[in-house]
């Protein structure tokens, strides 16, 4: 495709973003005029509008399914189980790594492309960064896993069992770790006692078959008796997965995939 054509497309998709977030600010904007008593009209447009603010999560995140489970503990008061060895001092307290967001792209093209389907791309990055090896954005750990080999722009990742993050991460110089059976042959977690062992080595990339609808990938860093501690790349800034709500809503299907300690 020429380059004119695809800077076109680029500036339309911008601008049906910015006309999305408008029409929702005005329709809220509305109600609020009509909610609000004669008296109080002295607040002002441009009040309102300061009340408004940015809407968020960004545009085209996915829809948030009703949040259950126990409220997110303070940085520090995570029962990490692993440190040391390749993983960078403090790397439990990292910030998510928000797929929606255009900052963590090289380019508009890149991000409009991919934000929908790059959920395992965003978690390799985030787990990348806490061993000492981040990437410069979401395009490199796309670039890692394959376009179009490893992963897609219609599915996301191509291979739900993981074997393409296993080998961005060797490409990058780290030993992946994946659960084997006996005859070798990768396989997925079968109990919330074999997670938490894994867990226990070091943080894990974790695929969710029904989380958003759609399937999901996020990064597993801890464990407690309730539940797990986790980074999410939506946009929705998920902290903590009860274990009902990690084999139900999210639909975890035992896939993962670490890097050796």
């Amino acid at each position: 495709m020429a380059v004119p054509a695809v800077a076109a497309r680029v500036a339309i998709a911008l601008l049906v973003d910015d006309l999305e977030a408008w029409v929702v600010r005005a329709a809220l904007l509305a109600l609020l005029l009509l909610a609000i008593p004669a008296s109080a009209a002295t607040v002002g447009f441009g009040g309102l509008l300061a009340l408004l603010g940015n809407l968020s999560p960004p545009a085209g995140a996915p829809a948030l399914p009703g949040q259950t489970g126990l409220p997110v503990p303070a940085p520090g008061a995570i029962p990490v189980g692993a440190s040391g060895g390749r993983l960078v001092d403090g790397w439990a307290n990292r910030a998510p790594l928000n797929q929606y967001e255009r900052r963590n792209y090289r380019s508009d093209t890149t991000w409009l492309i991919w934000r929908n389907a790059d959920c395992s791309a965003a978690a390799l990055d985030w787990l990348l960064g806490a061993y000492g090896q981040p990437v410069g954005a979401i395009d490199d750990a796309i670039a890692l896993i394959g376009p179009n080999t490893g992963i897609s722009t219609a599915l996301g990742l191509l291979d739900a069992r993981g074997p393409g993050l296993a080998s961005a991460l060797a490409r990058r110089g780290l030993q992946p770790r994946q659960p084997r059976g006996s005859t070798g042959r990768i396989r997925p977690l079968t109990s919330t006692t074999e997670l938490q062992a894994w867990l226990d080595q070091g943080p894990l990339l974790m695929g969710g078959d029904r989380w958003f609808g759609e399937g999901h990938w996020f990064v597993g860093i801890a464990y407690d008796r309730n539940g797990v501690y986790i980074r999410d790349s939506s946009g929705w800034d998920n902290r903590y997965l009860t274990w009902s709500r990690l084999y139900g809503e999210v639909g975890f299907n035992g896939w993962v995939v670490g890097v050796a300690p």
